[in-house]
């Protein structure tokens, strides 16, 4: 009967299995550990910023399909919110750029047929509605 040659004697199967738990431990040590702990929460950190920034777009995409219409009407008066609006930008634009306008809240104050209109929540600008 002939010898099997393809078959590792047991000694050197230890030595190798030896071998391959040193190198093993070497690569799994603790710097790699905290490294891949690492990469992994600074992947989760850009995951939660572009969920965030899908959330905020799909907000503002929402609020981009709704046509509104917003109108006031008190002792026979109607206003539309276009003509406020368009009065408040021909005030805005005698001293300022349209592109300056970030947030615009707008107070009615029908019994005195006026608007009080505050731009980027600290400019004030007083329109007559009648």
């Amino acid at each position: 009967m002939e010898k099997d040659n393809t078959l590792i004697p047991a000694k050197e199967a230890v030595i190798l299995r030896e071998e391959a738990i040193t190198i093993a431990s070497d690569i799994i040590s603790k710097e790699n550990v905290e490294k891949t702990i690492n990469a992994v929460k600074d992947i989760a950190k850009n995951v939660k910023a572009k969920a965030n920034r899908a959330t905020t777009s799909a907000k503002k995409t929402f609020a981009k399909k709704i046509d509104a219409s917003f109108y006031v009407q008190y002792q026979g008066k109607e206003v539309f919110q276009q003509t406020i609006l368009e009065k408040l930008y021909d005030e805005w634009l005698k001293s300022n750029k349209l592109s300056e306008i970030k947030t615009i809240d707008i107070y009615l104050k029908v019994e005195e047929d006026m608007a009080y209109c505050l731009i980027n929540s600290e400019i004030k600008i007083d329109l007559k509605l009648f």
